[in-house]
């Protein structure tokens, strides 16, 4: 038993750090958007500018399903090693790529293409990272422990978050804005390729992990894990689109475009907006810990249905006390809004595994998770500049979060329903949210 748990918190180790590395390198970019915006797509009209900024955000999670289809082929086909160790090496490259790459200054419109080119290198990888280490999680810890440890996968996206958040409140404290502008604002990319290549190193002694090698053993290797998803799970599927609908929107609004439409929109200096926009991600990883233990004791769907009832009522109050200013409001509703979405998503990632059997996890979890980033997730910092630009309020963006919430809630309660009337696992919808 020791052993195992030995094991356990070794395989934590290991595949975490990569999944907190690849979200600090690609958080870098979106906390960066107003210098990116700048420097590799100039134009008169600063809303134009942020839009393409934005939409070479969504590109590069548009290439996401591809990677998660890649990746979670090899992962179930090969290996779960394999797949992680790649991932880290095509995520890493690219980063540094861009903290090398010239401005449209420099070199004119190469610059932005080039960009474009990297981001879409590092939409691949997330796409296989993201889905690789959420499965190695949960298939390499004890069974009644799951959830707890399956969450770090979500964790590890907190903690990617935070820690680029703090580089840059660092390198911005550090700096005048013209040295930022200059050069500064690509020191953080450099510094994610020491802990690449530490993460590389774990990776590369890493256990396989021991469902996929009982798979393994019994010879149950699907040849097309993709078509046996589509073929068998239509309705799980259906069922947990649901779910994902309130908690990528509400991801990508609040910690992706959040600092963004607080300086763009509100007109709060980058410190200010990225010291709240830092407690916001701060609450959300202590909750995503906080809720991942508290599924292996309490039945999942009920947190996931508080979790987005909490969004549903804090949204209007949190941009509310963004336009209102008072730095003690916005610490209470930042903590509040935080730690709801932390909730939602802390118990998620064993919501997903445990709904696919062994065989087709690596590509199923990949899929639902990246395949709802783009769908949901991605065009959310577009529409929320569209929705604040044509409305001329930040208040839809709120709005916007609590029509995505009111799905969520009336999927998960008519799931709720069935169970009650039917049998546990006589409905497919119902074991997507179980």
């Amino acid at each position: 038993m020791v052993a195992h748990y030995k094991n356990a918190v070794g395989s934590i180790i290991s595949s975490s750090i990569g999944n907190v590395l690849e979200w600090y390198e690609y958080a870098l970019y979106a906390y960066f958007s107003t210098i990116i915006s700048t420097l590799f797509f100039p134009s008169n009209d600063r809303f134009v500018s942020m839009i393409l900024t934005f939409s070479t955000f969504a590109v590069g999670l548009a290439v996401r399903p591809f990677g998660g289809i890649i990746f979670g082929y090899i992962g179930d086909k090969y290996s779960r090693k394999k797949m992680l160790t790649l991932t880290i090496l095509l995520m890493s490259i690219p980063t540094l790529c861009i903290g090398f790459l010239p401005t449209y200054e420099q070199i004119g419109i190469l610059a932005p293409l080039t960009l474009i080119i990297l981001r879409i290198i590092q939409g691949v990888a997330l796409g296989g990272e993201f889905g690789a280490s959420c499965v190695y999680l949960y298939e390499s810890v004890p069974q009644n422990k799951r959830g707890f440890f399956g969450s770090f996968a979500l964790t590890g996206v907190g903690m990617g978050l935070v820690l680029s958040a703090c580089t840059i409140l660092i390198v911005e404290a550090c700096v005048t804005k013209e040295a930022l502008y200059a050069y500064a604002w690509r020191i953080p990319f450099f510094i994610s390729v020491l802990g690449s290549l530490l993460a590389f190193y774990m990776r590369r002694n890493l256990l396989e992990s021991p469902d996929f090698l009982a798979v393994q053993e019994k010879q149950e290797v699907v040849r097309n894990p993709l078509a046996a998803l589509f073929r068998n799970h239509k309705a799980s599927l259906c069922g947990l689109f649901a779910i994902f609908l309130t908690t990528q929107i509400s991801f990508f609004v609040v910690f992706i475009f959040g600092k963004t439409m607080m300086i763009d929109f509100l007109n709060y200096d980058s410190q200010t907006a990225g010291q709240f926009n830092l407690l916001t991600m701060v609450s959300y990883t202590i909750a995503t810990v906080v809720f991942g233990y508290l599924s292996d004791k309490i039945n999942k769907r009920y947190i996931i249905l508080f979790g987005t009832v909490g969004i549903f009522l804090s949204a209007a109050p949190f941009i509310h006390s963004l336009e209102s200013g008072f730095s003690s409001l916005i610490f209470i509703m930042s903590l509040l809004l935080g730690a709801f979405i932390g909730m939602t998503e802390g118990t998620l990632n064993p919501i997903v595994a445990e709904t696919f059997p062994t065989n087709i996890r690596a590509t199923s979890v990949a899929f639902c998770w990246n395949f709802t980033s783009i769908a949901f997730g991605g065009v959310a910092p577009i529409l929320s500049m569209w929705l604040i630009q044509n409305t001329g309020s930040v208040q839809a963006v709120a709005y916007y979060l609590m029509c995505a919430c009111a799905v969520t809630i009336g999927a998960t309660l008519y799931a709720l329903i069935k169970i009650k009337t039917f049998k546990e696992g006589a409905l497919e919808v119902p074991s997507a949210i179980s």
